[in-house]
């Protein structure tokens, strides 16, 4: 099928071939025609492959067959939840009209002056793409007014109403002719579903499934973490809930599920690493609990509610949902997908958060919080000075200080390589400051026992004890006592032979 056969004007059909668009994708193929008819629709989608197109096409091709010279306001209406969408829907339309085409287009987001924005609204407009806020603010001041509209187009309704702005779409909705059709895209959730359905009771609807739109619909949440050990104590706490469930945990590499693998078995879970076990032994039935590397390559087998924990998170989004490609769609899933997420690792869960259009949901759990930093963010966040250019170089006073000896008679050499000396994922000697149970220290360090004063304030397994109490320090003091060195000096005498002083005392 090509988009000749949609019904579009001609010379329009001719554009979008030009463009590259070769030929209509399935949302395309559904929504067109509907909007050509001027159907009311109901989109149960929110990433679809050519959406953007889907809703432009016949609002373009609707304007360029009734034009109009003389009116007052905007004839097409676009709300989109985010202003990064507001310059993808603006460039797509001038990808689609030719140089001989032109509609008058205009957009209203926040962050801009309003006197522009309020004349924009008064002027003769084709088109015109809001972000909610904004015109939510132009409205309520009686500066906006859509009773001549002829067609509403809703981006995100989903994110519109749980950002609390379906107040906004009532008011359009009031003020628009009946005539006016109205094409929305929703996905579906438990709030926002049962007001999609009413706002366009009698609509036609669509449904579209697509692995963005099934992980949208995927409950996710993401614990932000400090290193390894914070990692551990987390998915241990959260194994602890699970009564003994089984479940799935992803790492990125082999080395760090062998890790957790042992870990874990030292906190009494049955849990193993997939590459590690036969391949009769690598699901769910023989080992409760599988720690799944994505160097292997190998995805055990899941339902719709097997617990999930992504121990590290992948930098690709196309690894992401390979891992979870037995879960989506199966089911309607209450349970959430864990994400821990440390410092290191926040570029990659930003990616995924802009894949999916909207954040995951943050939570903490008392008592294994990330800790916070001297600047009051939490830990694993970097901080940025804006405007300055990273160097290298150190100040004319860190200069000196690196040269200035220490009491001792030597430089800060040999403490700045104790400050270096850390445990494999980061910590000082793997995590001794959260938990003082840490038997094996960084590279030459001695084993510990984690009862003894120079353990920290925390007992292994302490989160587990409701009365845990973090350990006192001990009031015993250390006094480092210096021996001040007789100094000899060599002076010259009348006849110039040199003469050894003692140089004098300190009192």
């Amino acid at each position: 099928m090509s988009f000749t056969d949609l019904g579009l004007k001609e010379s329009l059909a001719a554009n979008i071939e030009a463009a590259g668009y070769e030929s209509p994708t399935e949302l395309q193929e559904q929504l067109i025609p509907l909007m050509v008819q001027r159907k009311s629709t109901l989109v149960w989608t929110q990433s679809a492959a050519g959406k953007t197109g889907a809703f432009l096409i016949p609002a373009i091709d609707y304007i360029l067959n009734n034009p109009l010279e003389e009116h007052q306001g905007t004839r097409v209406l676009v709300l989109t939840s985010r202003r990064d969408r507001v310059n993808q829907i603006t460039y797509t339309i001038k990808r689609l009209l030719g140089e001989e085409q032109q509609i008058r287009t205009g957009f209203i987001v926040s962050g801009r002056p309003y006197q522009p924005q309020m004349r924009l609204l008064r002027r003769p407009l084709d088109l015109m793409i809001a972000t909610p806020g904004r015109l939510n603010d132009l409205v309520d001041n009686n500066k906006a007014n859509f009773s001549n509209i002829e067609l509403l187009i809703i981006d995100d309704l989903t994110s519109i109403h749980k950002k609390g702005l379906a107040e906004l779409i009532d008011k359009v909705m009031a003020q628009k002719p009946d005539t006016a059709p109205v094409v929305a895209f929703v996905r579906h959730d438990p709030e926002v579903t049962p007001y999609a359905q009413q706002l366009l009771s009698s609509a036609n609807e669509i449904t579209i499934e697509d692995e963005k739109s099934l992980l949208l619909q995927l409950p996710q949440v993401t614990y932000q973490t400090d290193d390894f050990t914070h990692k551990l104590a987390l998915t241990d706490h959260l194994l602890d809930q699970l009564n003994h469930k089984p479940a799935v945990i992803f790492t990125n590499t082999a080395k760090t599920a062998k890790a957790l693998a042992d870990s874990l078995a030292n906190h009494g879970h049955t849990a193993d690493a997939t590459h590690l076990l036969d391949e009769e032994e690598r699901n769910l039935d023989a080992c409760p609990i599988l720690i799944v590397p994505d160097q292997e390559g190998f995805i055990p087998e899941m339902d719709g509610h097997t617990p999930v924990i992504h121990f590290e998170i992948p930098d690709k989004v196309e690894a992401y949902q390979a891992r979870l490609k037995h879960v989506l769609g199966t089911e309607v899933r209450t349970e959430a997908v864990v994400l821990l997420a440390s410092g290191t690792e926040l570029n990659s869960l930003k990616k995924l958060e802009d894949f999916q259009g909207e954040g995951i949901t943050k939570r903490s759990i008392v008592g294994l919080e990330p800790k916070p930093t001297k600047s009051g963010t939490k830990s694993g966040t970097k901080s940025t000075n804006k405007g300055r250019k990273p160097t290298n170089k150190p100040s004319s006073g860190q200069a000196a200080r690196a040269r200035k000896p220490n009491a001792t008679g030597g430089n800060n050499n040999a403490t700045d390589k104790q400050r270096a000396r850390k445990g494999p994922y980061g910590r000082l000697n793997g995590g001794a400051q959260r938990k003082g149970g840490s038997t094996t220290g960084g590279s030459g360090s001695k084993p510990r026992r984690g009862n003894n004063e120079n353990s920290g304030n925390y007992e292994i397994g302490g989160w587990e004890k409701q009365d845990y109490a973090p350990k006192q320090p001990s009031d015993k003091k250390v006094v480092i006592r210096y021996k001040e060195k007789k100094r000899r000096t060599l002076t010259l005498n009348k006849t110039g032979e040199t003469e050894t002083t003692p140089a004098a005392s300190p009192e």
